[in-house]
């Protein structure tokens, strides 16, 4: 059904300065009004919806606004893929047998000295299949580092190990580190990770408005209706500009808000990989902008899908928990949106269709209401908002309308919505003294605001006096400087569907 038959006035859009004539082309009738609140056809729901998100992170205040760094630690369990073996002069090939039967020694090619003489080292199947490290490795070229080896094991070892265990891009790690119970001579040495050095930008905002010196008397009631009134995006309240003055630094103040927090959330970088910018500014300076929390967690952990399932959810979860949380740790947190929990909400539904059915009694999904249009009348109806899978992994789904905003998600999915709405993210895994994910601002920085008016300031009211130009108008400035940290991207995870790949 068509809105055009309630609309009187059709919204307009402008940007830069705004003359009187504006005013007087948009607020130049005055029909009867039935009510004074301008109705938004498409909310621009961004701003309410980033400012949400983004209050459950925490804020770290740097001194100054140069690039901040943090370190993450990597783990000192490792896996180290094998370049080539050799035996006999020859390399192994996946079809050979008896690669070091008998205790004939053989060589392992790796790219980086990871083992030491003494280790004994397991490939793809550790239970089967030992190495037992004779010599210290020594150097062949960049990148290559050969390491001369015998079989380890008893009897039946002496068979030697087939050549598909000794193919490249195999994986390799250390199992122990045998010696002689007495006289024994050397041993095994030890290995040492140093930490990551992470680093991002403070990004630099900067807004500016120029309004016509004339608008220091503008009202907007005698114009049109009782002000200008509109949603406040944040708290739901009407927001009332009696003057044209209050509604320019009320639409100021809100796009700098909105603009600064999708800055955080899905700001990228211009960065070059040689630690460079790509952009400059008017003044020939290098426009410096960091990675928004989005970027910065979609490098660990993305997961892109063609249909959503349980099983997918459960072994993205699985991967994350195994091993490195405890079980009283596993609870997740999903944001996603309205489009997304209703997907979950099915997904879970056919997981589910094999248990008891559902019924008033188990539980009361079906309940007695009061209508006019029966005395004995019921309501029915659910939703699954939380699933509990094996090993104590617990899954709750938050709806989040920044995933719904219709603005800045363009891309429509083929079942209904936008495609973003469809999209999962988890943005902190587990516990942490520090948390894992936060907003930075340099301190004395973070918003600042500024003018200069010539003969009449609209903005305080002065007519006459000092003037900072000649020209009859004001301008208003503003410029802020943040940025935000992902510690651990490897903590977070994200289900995307494919067609936003």
């Amino acid at each position: 059904m068509s809105v055009g038959k309630f609309v009187v006035t059709k919204g307009k859009h402008w940007s830069g300065l705004t003359l009187k004539n504006h005013i007087g082309a948009i607020f130049g009738s005055r029909p009867q009004l039935a009510s004074k609140i301008t109705t938004v056809l498409l909310q621009q729901s961004g701003m309410k919806n980033l400012d949400t998100s983004l209050s459950m992170f925490p804020e770290k205040t740097l001194e100054s606004s140069d690039d901040f760094v943090w370190k993450l630690v990597g783990s000192d369990e490792r896996n180290i893929p094998l370049t080539e073996a050799r035996y006999q002069g020859a390399v192994v090939a996946d079809g050979d047998t008896g690669i070091g039967a008998g205790r004939t020694t053989f060589e392992l090619v790796f790219a980086e000295k990871w083992f030491t003489k003494m280790h004994v080292i397991s490939g793809i199947h550790p239970d089967i299949y030992q190495i037992r490290i004779l010599e210290e490795p020594r150097a062949e070229a960049p990148n290559r580092y050969v390491y001369t080896c015998e079989v380890w094991g008893g009897q039946e070892s002496l068979a030697g190990i087939p050549g598909s265990e000794l193919v490249a891009n195999n994986r390799f790690s250390i199992e122990s580190a045998y010696v002689e119970d007495e006289l024994s001579i050397e041993g095994a040495g030890i290995q040492f990770t140093s930490p990551y050095l992470m680093r991002n930008s403070v990004s630099n905002l900067r807004f500016e408005h120029k309004v016509s010196g004339a608008m220091i008397d503008v009202k907007v009631e005698p114009v049109y209706f009782a002000g200008i009134e509109t949603r406040d995006p944040n708290s739901g309240k009407v927001h009332s500009s009696n003057t044209w003055m209050q509604e320019v630094m009320w639409q100021f103040e809100k796009a700098l808000s909105r603009i600064k927090s999708r800055t955080l959330m899905f700001g990228k970088t211009n960065r070059a990989e040689n630690g460079g910018f790509l952009n400059k500014g008017k003044s020939n300076i290098e426009i410096k902008a960091g990675s928004g929390i989005r970027e910065q967690i979609e490098v660990s952990n993305t997961t892109y899908y063609n249909r959503f399932s349980i099983r997918l959810l459960e072994d993205m979860l699985f991967e994350l928990s195994e091993g490195k949380l405890e079980f009283s740790d596993r609870k997740f947190m999903l944001r996603t949106g309205e489009r997304g929990a209703a997907q979950f909400h099915r997904a879970v539904t056919a997981e589910a269709s094999g248990w008891i059915n559902l019924s008033q009694n188990n539980p009361a999904v079906t309940q007695k209401v009061s209508s006019k249009f029966h005395s004995n009348s019921f309501k029915t109806g659910f939703q699954f908002t939380e699933w509990t899978a094996p090993n104590n992994v617990h899954v709750t789904v938050e709806v989040d309308p920044m995933y719904d905003d219709k603005v800045r998600n363009k891309l429509l999915h083929p079942d209904g919505g936008v495609a973003e709405s469809y999209r999962y993210d988890i943005l902190y895994i587990g516990s942490s003294e520090e948390a894992n994910i936060q907003k930075i601002k340099v301190r004395g920085e973070d918003e600042l605001r500024g003018y200069k008016a010539g003969i009449r300031d609209p903005f305080t009211g002065r007519r006459g006096g000092v003037m900072n130009h000649m020209e009859d108008s004001a301008v208003m400035t503003a410029m802020c400087m943040t940025g935000a940290m992902v510690k651990d991207p490897s903590r977070t995870a994200t289900l995307i569907p494919s067609i936003l790949a």
